[in-house]
């Protein structure tokens, strides 16, 4: 695997000389003495981290030069990381520094020991970043996939079947847990389909009382039963030439399943109350939540509605099975969030973003925009810290040595299985491990490839 690249900002060639010996073993170091050469590297290899001496020409004995250096380096879209190396009576240039966006300080004598694992989560975080900000670019239009926003291949795979499916009249089978975007998911076929720009209507047959919900689908006659004082057109009938979704489409009574199929196969209706047959054209979409051919195991949904329904399935898979959009979510909703209170904050600290990349998100999509969005409002810092968004930092968390372990090479190998499209030699080559070795991993950890 390649060094991590980083800059060493130091016009003492001495003390030049002794950080890029004792950092040359894990890093590749370049070195400038001043601030113009300093944007010259910056602007041809940008590092991960810069290491600053304030004291640069023309002023060594002062802090201008390189306070000016670190806020034009903080400004830059890179997300390069500074960390400032003080001498022992500089403490409160070093405080002014951290508060203009410098990650950390280093005082002199410098240990480089120390200096290694500062340097380690500085690029941890500067890479981290820098892969989301590449990420988003790669996501763009996806943004617009009415905010699905993702970059694993099992969403990739999924969009790319709404794209084609969209395309037809089919009836469509969304199902997936909680909060992982079925609804958005429904619209995002509707959109995409010669129906957009009709009626896009949405029943939830879970939370319309069961008296009620014939009529809320089906319409009814004035007059049709006590109370029906009036005709009322059902959510059917108002998707005339659009898309009906019928949201937690396991609740629906069996009287009222065996009316929808004589809809899905005739294309008619008939209100409550009424003696005409209404022909409607609209398209079906159902989502649910819970497992359909379980609830046909029990009678408790018909077969032939279940296969009527299902011509087209589509399986939202849940947060913790596509990892590599984990981050991706995350720094969005950040940015999305933060925009309602005015955009104060530099990202997530290293230990939220292992918090949130470890967390097994339960609550999958929806859940992290809640945490997110909270941590947002009660956040006080520059960073959203685990506290804030009401998670534990990963190092808390009580789990096994062997647990932790193997959470954190699935993790790495599905986000470098995702960014190497997949490839096992290049995935192999990132992670700094044999063919054989990851072949191995895959197995022990059950890793499917996406073909």
């Amino acid at each position: 695997m390649s060094k991590k690249h980083i800059l060493i900002v130091e016009d003492e060639s001495s003390m030049a000389k002794q950080l890029k010996w004792g950092l040359a073993d894990a890093y590749d170091v370049s070195v400038a003495a001043n601030a113009p050469d300093a944007l010259g590297h910056i602007r041809e290899n940008p590092p991960l981290v810069v290491l600053l001496d304030l004291g640069l020409p023309p002023d060594p004995d002062g802090s201008t030069e390189g306070i000016k250096l670190l806020e034009q380096i903080v400004r830059m879209p890179q997300n390069i990381k500074v960390i400032v190396i003080t001498g022992n009576t500089q403490k409160d240039i070093a405080a002014q520094a951290v508060g203009l966006g410098a990650y950390d300080y280093h005082q002199k004598p410098v240990n480089i020991e120390e200096l290694k694992i500062v340097l380690k989560r500085a690029c941890y975080l500067s890479d981290l970043e820098q892969h989301i900000t590449e990420l988003r670019e790669v996501i763009s239009e996806k943004a617009q996939f009415q905010g699905m926003i993702a970059v694993s291949r099992s969403m990739m795979d999924l969009l790319d079947r709404v794209k084609r499916v969209a395309r037809t009249d089919y009836p469509i089978l969304i199902q997936g847990q909680s909060g992982t975007g079925k609804e958005r998911l429904a619209q995002a076929v509707h959109t995409l389909s010669e129906r957009e720009g009709k009626p896009f209507v949405i029943v939830d047959c879970g939370a319309i009382p069961e008296n009620l919900l014939e009529s809320e689908l089906f319409g009814h006659e004035k007059g049709s039963f006590t109370g029906a004082h009036a005709r009322q057109i059902g959510k059917l009938e108002r998707a005339q030439h659009g898309t009906v979704v019928l949201d937690e489409i396991g609740e629906l009574p069996l009287l009222l399943q065996v009316k929808l199929l004589r809809f899905l196969q005739e294309g008619t209706i008939e209100r409550i109350g009424g003696k005409d047959l209404i022909r409607v054209d609209a398209r079906v979409i159902a989502i649910t939540n819970v497992d359909l051919t379980q609830a046909v195991k029990e009678n408790l949904f018909r077969e032939d509605l279940y296969y009527r329904l299902n011509v087209v399935p589509l399986t939202v898979p849940a947060l913790k099975e596509r990892p590599e959009d984990i981050p991706v979510l995350a720094k969005y909703f950040l940015e999305t969030y933060s925009q309602e209170i005015g955009p104060r904050f530099k990202g997530f600290s290293s230990e939220a973003m292992d918090a949130i990349t470890s967390y097994d998100w339960p609550g999958n999509v929806r859940e992290m925009q809640n945490r997110i969005r909270r941590g947002v409002v009660m956040a006080e810092g520059d960073y959203i810290e685990p506290h804030d968004i009401d998670l534990q930092a990963s190092g808390q968390e009580t789990k096994t040595l062997k647990q932790l372990r193997d959470d954190a090479e699935i993790t790495a190998i599905s986000v470098a299985l995702a960014r190497n499209n997949y490839n096992i030699t290049r995935t192999a080559h990132e992670l700094d491990i044999s063919r054989p070795t990851l072949h191995d991993l895959l197995k022990k950890h059950d890793i499917q490839i996406q073909k």
